[in-house]
């Protein structure tokens, strides 16, 4: 385990202080393997990456409705998003088939995938809906589609990898990869990262993530996610995400 701090506070049950040892897991309290939970894109989405002499290795699936909710694009490969402000995606189930007792039983048939940002310092949010359809076959992979009467755009993309930020109070996470979009506005193909937290991961579980996706054989992807910057943000709709910080056991002993 890492050792995150100690901290001391009274106590309300004898007189004096108490120290309490607060610890963060680290990946490997997880797994045995701290880059299971990545992986390269599956082929349908792309099949740039698969080209070369990659590692095939069995990649560990995110628990059921871990991207539900709303999210913070953090950081992206994709260029034209880098003047984008503040930009969030939000997902909820639109129809769920129940395939057994389990919630690993369930399944999201239709889910809804709705973008929004702002450009400077202009307060308007410009909100773009859309849904996204699972590719047979494969996990984590969808086709995602912006109805003909507002844009008229359609790309693959497929999650890529997933984790905490242990840096940040265990701030979830994922990696998302796109293909190029074909439709009304084409944008390039790229790699972003979706954080419960604004700002995203912190540089160190960035730097992480890229040392993971060194040992997957592919340089060309490699060099891709290292290529991303930090999208702008400036706490305007840091209030609109799902996951709110600080932690609970933070705040209890302010």
């Amino acid at each position: 385990m890492q050792w995150l701090k100690i901290v001391s506070f009274a106590s309300f049950m004898a007189t004096g202080a108490v120290a309490l040892l607060v610890t963060v897991p680290s990946p490997r309290d997880f797994f045995d393997d701290p880059c299971a939970t990545f992986r390269l894109p599956p082929s349908p989405v792309n099949g740039t990456y698969l080209d070369q002499t990659t590692i095939e290795k069995a990649w560990i699936e995110p628990p059921f409705g871990f991207g539900f909710g709303k999210w913070a694009l953090a950081w992206t490969s994709i260029d034209e998003y880098w003047g984008w402000s503040n930009m969030q995606n939000e997902w909820y189930p639109l129809s769920t088939s129940v395939n057994g007792p389990h919630v690993s039983d369930l399944e999201a048939l239709v889910i809804a995938d709705v973008n929004s940002f702002q450009l400077g310092d202009h307060d308007t949010v410009i909100t773009t809906p859309g849904t996204d359809t699972p590719l047979p076959g494969l996990s984590y992979a969808w086709n995602y589609t912006v109805p003909a009467e507002i844009m008229a755009e359609t790309d693959n993309t497929a999650w890529v990898g997933w984790g905490y930020d242990f840096y940040e109070q265990g701030a979830p996470y994922f990696v998302s990869y796109d293909a190029s979009t074909t439709g009304v506005k084409n944008v390039s193909f790229g790699v972003s990262i979706y954080s419960s937290r604004e700002r995203g991961p912190s540089d160190k579980t960035v730097a992480e993530i890229a040392a993971c996706y060194d040992t997957l054989g592919s340089d060309i992807f490699s060099q891709l996610f290292r290529s991303m910057k930090r999208t702008p943000t400036d706490g305007r709709r840091s209030n609109n995400l799902s996951w709110q910080g600080p932690s609970g056991l933070e705040a209890l002993l302010r």
